[in-house]
């Protein structure tokens, strides 16, 4: 598991106007420069932030990310990505509280 290296991959999508526009061109092309799996690179190019959260990546990063690049940057389906339902959908939170 490379929490370190996805969560640098990530910092940088959120912050980089440079970095949001090599991976928006080659998606592939910029996570190779991370050390990361193909698993944690289809995470990635798949904005799975639930996989990305149950890895350990910051929850703040996995927000930023999706709200910056996901196609669809509405937070109810960040939310639903991250398996919430019923009230959970309603509240704002960049992680789900578990247990």
């Amino acid at each position: 598991m490379s929490r370190h290296l996805l969560e640098k991959a990530l910092w940088q999508l959120s912050v980089e106007r440079s970095a949001k526009q090599r991976f928006r061109d080659d998606p592939d092309g910029f996570l190779k420069r991370f050390n990361l799996s193909d698993e944690e690179k289809r995470w990635v190019r798949e904005f799975d932030v639930g996989a990305l959260q149950a890895a350990g990546v910051n929850p703040m990063l996995t927000m930023g990310f999706w709200q910056e690049l996901s196609p669809d940057r509405s937070m109810r389906r960040y939310k639903e990505r991250l398996g919430a339902s019923g009230e959970a959908l309603n509240s704002f939170s960049a992680a789900l509280k578990k247990g």
